[in-house]
């Protein structure tokens, strides 16, 4: 016994020393003005690469004296000895990137129990004797971070106290034979005490998973706050923390344009370093067709993080190269929680965005609903200019349109959740919206020659009335069992979409000096489509002993097609159907997928290898079948250097599908001299994607090469000199590749001055092909950067600009030329963080996406200049209502690629 005492009297001797004030005082002794904790705590986020959680309440008063230039080179240990003790506070390392700040208990003398508790012998240090447990939330998942209190059973002394790790886990170890119980404390969740239990022998006590309960009562006095970058990276992802950006203003598209590495090109398509890339909305998928009109319904406040996965495993679907996955804001407390937001912006033309969420808890049953509505007015043209006739040069063709969409969207989101006990949940899902578009679309064509007056214009009238209406409906099935060893989800997906889209061309053909020839005859056009999807898929995860984890799945897809097209014109004297140009289509697909991803992690390497196989089977009624398997390995190498230095290599095979209906052999006149018809002979494409990455402290650095077979283009096909008419269809190129260097490095210049910068250095693409049966092979060098910087004015009000470039690039077997612009926003909180206020600007100073494609296929050249609205500015302002927010688990459909084919 006095062995023992003699020992924990050192163990609290030293720790009075180390925090002791003549220890503080031979530290380093900061100088300079006293500055506000938590802004210390945020940038030493971005220069040691760490997160820092804590409650608020015991931060936000706490100044500290601060000097960069003193702590240089030092530890994030030192640094934090130093800033902390002096105000009573602690810290603990919880893992390598995340670390706990709370207050400094009041020192005392470790009582009997303690110490009769604890085995201080050298021949028991090897714990033997070990108590485990987990600790999760209601919805069983892990609670991280969470304070664990091993009590003697007989009258509750404290024994010892530890932390859970980020999936829950906790662990006592080197404590005596005896009989204890502990007690669990967690934020916003009520306290809960185990019942007794021995430990003794050799046999490791393991505690069964302990469930806790919400404290409404905690949850209104309590803040945790975790001091998060704004974009953290990780081996094989970057997550942008959008959920406090200035830029979270408008619409989430808005904000995927602020992401690194993201495009968002002129038609609103989305790619993530220039990679196909699927796009998930918690862990749910987005319908193609309705992707713009969704992100533009959602308002971006809305957001609380967004990850981009840059090296996706073969648990995703083999089509994509790449994921982004946009986390929103959701509640899982008692009682009713949500938020209201309101959104508008202008440029030449104006739309605006209401959204109203909100989410109810009661006992084992949840329910969320989201509901917005988008309305306004979308500009998008083009200025082409072709030349297409081998025999007289300088004879050209411009095709000058502009389509105004006056458009209203309506979307709504609702799920309900039951548990059926601790390890177990049942879900239904649905996603409902409706997108409703018409107005002008005027075309000007003009003949003639070079530096001459045009022969002739051809003025087209039209119009457009588009309807299209998307719904996912979803019933899911979790288990989790033995402490988050095993993992088990099963699902089933039913997704109808509809489109109706009805255009009228009433045209009249002038001569150049402006005098009327002839009225052409009037022709409409009604495309529409239906197409039912069928999706059945269950996914398994294992962990094993030694940190081995195998992923398995399997997936079935059903998809059913239906389209026609009703070619009209009134050449006989009234409308009559035109059969050259009007057709019905039916297509059956189905794909049966079957995944495996084993992993393995050592103390600083991590191996992850998997394989998916798919079968596909198409039946195109009455043309053809289609019937192929292929194989899709995935392969992720980690190894961590030392604390400031970790590499990674990763392989990845991919596929693209064909959309749906460019396999039926439709036509469709866009104007009176372009015609785009199908093509059944299109073959899916494959990509071999090769990533090195490198994390030198804060630098991110990647080299990707793509090797495609296969890319699928639009191209001229056909022409006819007669009639000035060129017929264009997707086509497969022979090849096609892309070798780029990526680059992101944050930096914090001061504590209230932070820049983020990213972009690709350098990279070099080519394409190859056959246009009109001829070769052609295009290459280029390509680079582009983009550079945001965060000005922190004060604790309420921040200010962020971002400026991008991008340099002329080759895509599929065309020229296309840079572009270049600035964004700006400010964020004001308000109401202690219920409301939030932003006011700002997209595509300030240049016209946004306004970019030259040219293509020169021998006989046939063209260039167009594609242009949208530009120069807006925006507000947009939120409140929520109810108690504290808690992240809710994200419901998975599994019909990614079916939607993103539409």
């Amino acid at each position: 016994m006095k062995k023992f005492f003699k020992t924990g009297m050192i163990i609290v001797i030293c720790m009075f020393f180390f925090c002791s004030p003549d220890a503080i005082a031979r530290q380093t002794k900061p100088t300079g003005t006293p500055q506000p904790l938590a802004s210390i705590l945020s940038t030493l986020t971005v220069q040691y690469k760490v997160n820092f959680l804590y409650e608020e309440a015991n931060i936000i008063h706490q100044k500290v004296k601060y000097d960069a230039s003193v702590y240089k080179g030092k530890s994030i240990g030192e640094v934090l000895n130093s800033l902390l003790c002096p105000l009573n506070l602690s810290w603990y390392k919880v893992d390598a990137q995340n670390y706990s700040i709370f207050p400094k208990p009041a020192p005392s003398i470790p009582n009997s129990h303690q110490l009769s508790a604890l085995n201080l012998t050298g021949q028991d240090s090897l714990a033997k004797d070990q108590i485990g447990g987990r600790v999760l939330d209601e919805q069983r998942q892990p609670l991280a971070y969470t304070k664990v209190t091993l009590l003697t059973a007989a009258d509750s002394a404290l024994v010892l106290n530890a932390l859970t790790d980020p999936d829950g886990n906790f662990s006592f170890t080197a404590i005596k034979a005896g009989i204890y119980k502990i007690r669990i404390s967690a934020i916003g969740k009520q306290p809960y005490t185990t019942k007794p239990f021995t430990v003794g022998g050799t046999l490791r006590v393991a505690i069964e998973p302990i469930a806790m309960r919400a404290s409404e009562e905690t949850l209104k006095e309590v803040k945790i706050t975790s001091a998060r970058p704004l974009v953290e990276t990780k081996s094989d992802r970057l997550i942008y923390n959008v959920e406090n950006s200035a830029m979270a203003a408008g619409n989430s598209l808005q904000l995927l344009r602020s992401a690194p590495f993201v495009r968002v090109s002129a038609d609103n398509s989305v790619s993530l370093q220039g990679k196909k890339t699927m796009i998930l909305i918690d862990n749910k998928p987005v319908p193609d067709v309705s992707l713009e009109n969704i992100l533009q319904t959602m308002p971006a406040g809305n957001i609380q993080k967004i990850e981009l996965i840059t090296q996706p495993s073969a648990k995703y679907d083999a089509s994509y190269g790449a994921v982004i996955n946009i986390i929103t804001k959701k509640s899982q407390l008692e009682g009713l929680t949500g938020n209201f937001r309101l959104d508008g912006s202008a440029g030449k033309y104006a739309n605006g965005n209401t959204n109203l969420s909100a989410t109810y808890k009661r006992n084992r049953l949840t329910i969320s609903a989201n509901g917005g509505l988008n309305k306004g007015d979308n500009l998008f043209g083009l200025t082409g200019t072709r030349f297409q006739d081998p025999s007289d040069p300088s004879y050209f063709l411009t095709n000058n349109w502009k389509r105004l969409s006056h458009y209203d969207n309506y979307s709504f989101q609702g799920s309900a959740e039951y548990q059926l006990d601790k390890n177990q949940t049942v879900g239904l899902f649905a996603d409902l919206n409706r997108y409703d578009a018409k107005g002008p679309w005027a075309t000007q064509n003009e003949f003639g020659r070079l530096n001459t007056k045009p022969d002739s214009i051809l003025l087209t009238d039209a119009d457009f009335n588009v309807k299209i209406k998307s719904s996912t409906y979803n019933i899911n099935y979790h288990l989790t069992a033995d402490s988050g060893k095993h993992d088990l989800t099963i699902l089933a997906t039913f997704t109808p979409w509809e489109r109706d889209m009805l255009q009228q061309f009433p045209s009249a053909l002038y001569d150049g000096s402006g005098k009327l020839i002839k009225t052409p005859f009037l022709y409409q056009n009604r495309n529409q489509g239906n197409i039912d999807v069928y999706i059945a898929q269950a996914d398994y995860t294992r962990q094993f002993k030694n940190s081995w984890k195998l992923e398995t799945g399997v997936k079935y897809q059903k998809t059913d097609s239906k389209t026609s097209v009703n070619y009209e014109d009134d050449r006989s004297g009234e409308m009559q159907q035109v059969p050259e140009f009007s057709s019905k289509n039916t297509l059956q697909e189905s794909i049966g997928g079957a995944y495996g991803v084993v992993s393995k992690g050592w103390s600083n390497t991590k191996i992850q290898a998997g394989l998916r196989l798919e079968d596909t089977r198409a039946d195109f009624a009455e043309h053809f079948r289609q019937h192929y398997t292929n194989l899709f390995p995935t392969l992720l190498v980690q190894q961590q250097l030392n604390k400031d230095v970790d590499v990674s290599a990763s392989y990845k095979k991919t596929i693209s599908r064909a959309p749906y209906n460019e396999l039926v052999p439709y036509m469709v006149s866009t104007n009176q001299y372009t015609i785009e018809q199908g093509n059944p002979a299109l073959v899916p494409a494959f990509d071999d994607i090769y990533s090195v990455n490198a994390n030198v402290h804060k630098l991110n650095l990647s080299a990707i090469y793509t090797r495609n077979k296969g890319l699928i283009g639009l191209f001229p096909v056909k022409q006819d000199y007669a009639t000035k008419v060129t017929y264009y269809s997707r086509q497969n190129l022979k090849s096609a590749s892309d070798i780029s260097l990526y680059l992101f490095y944050p930096l914090q210049i001061t504590s209230w001055w932070e820049t983020i910068n990213s972009g690709t250095p350098i990279g070099y693409n080519q394409a190859e092909g056959v246009v009109f049966g001829q070769q052609y092979k295009l290459s280029a060098f390509h680079s582009d950067f983009r550079t945001s910087h965060v000005f922190k004015i004060s604790d309420k009000l921040k200010f962020q600009i971002d400026a991008y470039y991008w340099t002329k690039y080759v895509q599929d077997l065309s020229h296309n030329t840079g572009n270049k612009n600035v964004d700006a926003s400010f964020l004001l909180n308000l109401w202690e963080g219920k409301g939030q206020l932003r006011l700002g600007g997209n595509e300030l100073i240049f016209k946004r996406n306004d970019y030259v494609v040219s293509r020169d296929y021998g006989s046939f050249r063209s260039a167009e200049r594609i242009n949208t609205d530009s120069k807006r500015i925006y507000a947009g302002f939120s409140y929520k209502f109810g108690k504290s927010r808690v992240q809710k688990n994200d419901t998975k459909l599994g019909n990614e690629d079916a939607l993103r084919r539409l």
